[in-house]
């Protein structure tokens, strides 16, 4: 399976990086400003606390952008002070995705057989838990979503 690790890890890197790309395309006085429900650093945001859990399986019970924490799973995984929030500044928000990515980065290429075929968790999911490979997969979608959202933003400020 490790031709599928690399592949996996590949795909990641190259979304991550056009996610990345789509931010840094945005203007420095638009990055914070909410439109149509969200600013540009909460998309970051979001994106870096899905792949702590989703892909990482870190379950630090300090997240505050998965845009679920109404649901009682999220508040299972606690209450503490979020790690960083949309005011922190342009630098830190994006020098917290490029952290996350990296961390992300490192798991892929370092996974197992094992951990290409165990569970995943996956609140969305009836029992709770996924096949990684497919929690994998949706989440690359999930991470392509929302650099559509950021270049969908950019078209509104025009």
């Amino acid at each position: 399976m490790s031709d599928l690790k690399t592949f996996l890890a590949e795909q990641y890197e190259l979304e991550l990086k056009a996610f990345r790309d789509s931010l840094d395309s945005v203007p420095d006085a638009e990055f914070t400003v909410q439109r149509l429900g969200h600013a540009p650093a909460w998309h970051a945001l979001h994106v870096c606390d899905w792949l702590r859990l989703t892909v990482l399986q870190d379950r630090t019970p300090d997240y505050h952008h998965l845009g679920w924490e109404d649901r009682p799973w999220v508040a299972e995984l606690g209450t503490d002070p979020a790690p960083m929030n949309e005011d922190a500044g342009r630098a830190a928000v994006l020098g917290r995705l490029d952290d996350i990515a990296a961390q992300v980065l490192a798991y892929l290429h370092g996974m197992t057989d094992a951990d290409l075929s165990s569970m995943a968790f996956s609140p969305s999911a009836p029992t709770g838990e996924r096949p990684r490979l497919v929690a994998l997969g949706l989440h690359l979608r999930h991470v392509a979503y929302h650099r559509g959202q950021v270049q969908l933003l950019r078209k509104t400020e025009e």
